[in-house]
C-alpha cells in the first residue's frame, strides 16, 4: 500500500513541480514542497496505521479563549 502512495505521490510531484520550477516560481515552488511533503508524511503514517492525535481539543481552547465558551 505505501509503495503505491510513493508511486502515486511521485507521479503529482512531476506533474505539479516541473512546471513551476521551469517558469521560476520560486515562491509557489516551496509552498507547493513543503504542503506535499506534509501530506505525504500524513499519508504514510496513516499507511503503517500510526494514531495521529486530532487537533479539535487545541482548536476548540484557541477560539474559547479568543471568544470565551459560548453555547
Amino acid at each position: 500500500m505505501s509503495v503505491m502512495v510513493v508511486i502515486i505521490y511521485a507521479i503529482l510531484a512531476i506533474y505539479e513541480f516541473i512546471p513551476l520550477y521551469k517558469e521560476k516560481k520560486w515562491a509557489d515552488f516551496v509552498v507547493n514542497a513543503v504542503l506535499w511533503t506534509s501530506s505525504l508524511i500524513i499519508v504514510l503514517l496513516l499507511c503503517f496505521n500510526v494514531e495521529i492525535p486530532s487537533p479539535q481539543a487545541p482548536v476548540r481552547k484557541f477560539i474559547e479563549s479568543i471568544f470565551g465558551k459560548q453555547g
